[in-house]
């Protein structure tokens, strides 16, 4: 991952002052005049033209994030003004956005006031302003993945899908082919999630390659197109990856992070995806703000990066899914923000 998508360690800077001190048996010092305190800094001034050049939030913003000590998104973008030689950085406030009428009022037309701070280097004070922040449609995605074989219950969602345009990748489990065909024919896409389940470090090499490969065959031969292939548990090691490439295109992992990539970077590679399940995240009103926080972050930073999010069943009871209610609220709020649905398919070779 390149410098401004990689997380950063933050180390806090002591400014540490002369050390004074001496052998105890050394007669004392005559007494000298104290030394003045050091001067409080100064706050810092801030050119007008980069506050308003921060304001417009354009592309010459370069932006990435963070996560803080408690896990939470920050979004950050550094500064350097050469014509009055200081530099800095901007540190976006996404969790307490005010939405702003933009006299439309339809969905998806949504516009929010962004607070955000400008620390400049060698200060300690910071200004604060906020930008007007509107969403438009573009290349920053949401590519949504469902795991294993809860086919009955996911075609009964087909519908929903489409009222909100959503794509979905299915890694399905043992032989479903009767599904795949359907969910191809709906829009979405397919990949492979093993014949039995596995976990794919205990087992010996034969096993490992019927597991994946000679049985993912049989979806090919029936005219079904595995784009991506999405390890069991999440667990795999590193010779997995160049063996398992050579037959998909795109190979999936399993965390509770949050993660970004570029195109460029999903296209044979191993990612990894967040995990979203009912058991992962508890509470319906924590799961609201951390798929709020995430979609604005993946929105907001938007030059082309993509949030791979990854659950199960579709029930509000099922520990490893995602109840209706929790999908809505996804669906809807990726819509509001015109991120677009991707699938894995469109970064296969």
């Amino acid at each position: 991952m390149n410098k401004r998508s990689a997380i950063k360690t933050l180390i806090p800077v002591m400014l540490l002052g002369p050390l004074i001190g001496g052998c105890a048996s050394r007669p004392r010092p005559k007494a000298e005049a104290a030394l003045p305190e050091t001067p409080t800094m100064e706050s810092p001034v801030i050119p007008e033209r980069l506050i308003d050049r921060i304001k417009r939030n354009g592309m010459d913003i370069v932006k990435y994030f963070i996560l803080d000590e408690d896990g939470r998104i920050v979004v950050k973008a550094d500064f350097l003004d050469r014509s009055n030689n200081t530099s800095g950085e901007v540190i976006y406030d996404l969790e307490n956005l005010e939405a702003v009428e933009t006299g439309g009022g339809s969905v998806g037309d949504s516009a929010y006031r962004v607070r955000f701070l400008i620390h400049e280097e060698g200060f300690d004070g910071t200004v604060e302003d906020a930008l007007i922040w509107r969403p438009v449609p573009g290349s920053a995605g949401l590519l949504l993945s469902l795991d294993d074989d809860y086919v009955e219950t996911w075609e009964k969602y087909f519908d929903l899908f489409d009222e909100y345009g959503a794509r979905i990748t299915f890694f399905l489990q043992g032989a479903n082919i009767t599904f795949a065909a359907r969910a191809l024919e709906r829009g979405h896409d397919v990949g492979y999630h093993s014949l039995s389940h596995p976990d794919l470090r205990k087992v010996s090499h034969e096993r490992f390659m019927n597991e994946t490969v000679l049985t993912g065959e049989f979806y090919r031969q029936a005219g079904i197109p595995l784009s991506s292939f999405a390890y069991p548990f999440g667990f795999s090691e590193e010779w997995m990856h160049e063996t398992l490439l050579e037959s998909f295109g795109v190979l999936r992992g399993y965390g509770t992070t949050f993660r970004l990539y570029r195109e460029d970077q999903i296209r044979g590679s191993h990612i990894i995806s967040r995990a979203i399940d009912n058991t992962v995240i508890r509470g319906d009103e924590n799961f609201e703000r951390l798929v709020t926080q995430m979609l604005f972050a993946v929105k907001f930073l938007d030059d082309g990066h993509v949030l791979p999010l990854t659950s199960h069943d579709i029930s509000d009871n099922a520990q490893w899914g995602i109840s209706r209610k929790r999908l809505e609220f996804l669906l809807k709020t990726a819509v509001d923000l015109k991120l677009k649905f991707y699938c894995y398919s469109d970064f296969g070779e």
